[in-house]
């Protein structure tokens, strides 16, 4: 499966959110923490650390296979959720 449209989805999603941090709005508040990729994220920002590392498993190959059991994550399941790491049955 090619993943052009997770990427660009997650990369549009975590866009919006810096502005949004970078105006002030939000999670700009919180301390800095830097990841092993180089990137800076909030710490307790769920969905951006959710996207970094979505397109950190992107980068490695990891992607679209469930953290938990392994098994392919369904394209309709990527489409909705793109920075999701578990499947529709471990997610539940």
């Amino acid at each position: 499966m090619d993943f052009k449209v997770q990427k660009e989805s997650l990369e549009t999603r975590l866009s919006a959110l810096s502005m949004g941090m970078h105006a002030g709005v939000g999670l700009s508040a919180l301390a800095k923490i830097e990841r092993p990729s180089g990137r800076s994220v909030n710490k307790g920002s769920g969905e951006v650390g959710a996207i970094l590392t979505a397109l950190d498993r992107l980068n490695a190959g990891e992607y679209g296979y469930c953290r938990i059991c392994g098994a392919d994550i369904a394209p309709d399941h990527l489409r909705a959720h793109p920075e999701t790491p578990f499947c529709e049955s471990c997610s539940a």
